[in-house]
């Protein structure tokens, strides 16, 4: 039952018997990975914050032979979305969406350093006012990086995909993504994405819902 220590993003979790959690998180090292936080969800525990989703962590886990779950030992916060205050309705509808993505897409076990180097870029700029550029972003990157990218030819995909995230925030025109331009994007990435996965998106019909009131009220 060897300890592994890895970097990691923490994706979902789920309730265990009375104060368990199984969560699902994704290493750079091992790829997608389950195990068991016991006693997580006791008022002091000593988890605490560091598994909410997209939280980036430090865990320390225990593979059980034979098992799909590992033991969690330890978890230490790098960063989290809660710590950055950014948890209104359209950051946290954007999270989830990026959180169902993942979980759906990577396979387990299996180890993607590219998508890994997506959410390092992706999750300091999902704290800042704007989730709709880092969530485009992402999810163009994700459906680019899982191979199933038809042809674009609008601006706004051919300088996400050419510009890093940091640099596309300072060159594009703000409201961008939260306008038509961006919902366009979006929706063409929801169908490839839901066609790869041969199911619809959990998260989306909300997200549509905060598109449409946020798209009036930016510049197109």
């Amino acid at each position: 039952m060897p300890l592994r220590t890895a970097d990691a993003i923490i994706l979902r979790t789920y309730a265990l018997k009375e104060s368990d959690k199984i969560v699902s998180f994704f290493t750079r090292e091992f790829g997608k990975c389950r195990g068991v936080a016991r006693a997580a969800r006791r008022p002091k525990s000593k988890f605490g914050s560091s598994l909410e989703p997209l939280s980036r962590v430090k865990v320390q886990f225990f593979e059980r032979e034979g098992k799909d779950l590992s033991n969690i030992d330890h978890c230490e916060l790098i960063s989290s979305m809660v710590a950055a205050g950014a948890i209104d309705l359209v950051h946290s509808i954007a999270v989830s969406l990026m959180v169902e993505v993942a979980d759906r897409m990577l396979p387990d076990h299996e180890a993607n350093d590219a998508v890994f180097r997506l959410f390092l870029a992706v999750l300091p700029a999902l704290s800042g006012p704007d989730a709709w550029l880092p969530l485009t972003y992402y999810l163009l990157w994700m459906v680019r990086l899982g191979g199933f990218l038809p042809g674009l030819d609008d601006e706004l995909s051919a300088a996400l995909l050419r510009l890093p995230l940091a640099q596309a925030a300072d060159l594009l025109p703000a409201g961008l993504c939260a306008g038509a331009a961006g919902q366009r994007l979006r929706h063409t990435l929801k169908y490839c994405l839901e066609d790869h996965l041969e199911s619809r998106l959990i998260s989306w019909p909300i997200l549509a819902g905060l598109e449409d009131r946020e798209g009036a009220e930016a510049t197109p």
